[in-house]
């Protein structure tokens, strides 16, 4: 009985095709997120800081109280609640 040569090749061709098509995903997916990065920047804490601030001083102006006293950017770092520790 004399065996064809067809027969003894792996039938693996259709799994590596997915897994091809996954790492390309993947990798599409990186470099999207990687330019929207670099188109937006980095925003950092100090947006955040500034964010806070404007909130707090408008929320204050519409209720009616009196503005708070003016914090420097390392005061903001650190929480309201151990600020006034030493």
């Amino acid at each position: 009985m004399a065996m064809c040569a067809h027969h003894d090749k792996p039938s693996g061709g259709y799994q590596m095709t997915g897994v091809a098509w996954s790492v390309l995903v993947m990798g599409v997916s990186l470099a999207i997120i990687f330019l929207l990065w670099m188109w937006f920047g980095y925003i950092g804490p100090k947006f955040s800081d500034e964010v806070l601030i404007e909130q707090q001083a408008a929320l204050r102006e519409q209720y009616g109280f009196e503005p708070l006293p003016a914090i420097t950017p390392e005061e903001a770092q650190i929480p309201p609640s151990l600020r006034n520790l030493k």
